[in-house]
């Protein structure tokens, strides 16, 4: 059987971990359909608004990150230039 290879190899305490987790935010976001949301400008009162918002967040903050550090980076220049 072929092992497979991920980007970011977990020892078994920490997929475990990760599981865990992944199955509490799951929970979490199901037990908030039955929250009674009173949101400020509407979107905000959806059921799961924390979960996907945060989400979102996190992803473009990752991708300004890497495209900040791109553009900090440049062309490698030598030493001369």
């Amino acid at each position: 059987m072929a092992r497979i290879r991920t980007a970011f190899p977990l020892s078994q305490p920490q997929r475990l971990s990760l599981l865990a987790a992944i199955v509490v935010l799951a929970v979490l976001v199901i037990v908030d359909f039955f929250v009674d949301h009173h949101g400020a400008f509407g979107i905000d009162g959806t059921p799961g608004f924390a979960a996907w918002f945060g989400f979102a967040a996190a992803v473009l903050s990752i991708a300004l990150s890497i495209g900040w550090a791109s553009l900090a980076a440049g062309k490698s220049r030598g030493r001369n230039d």
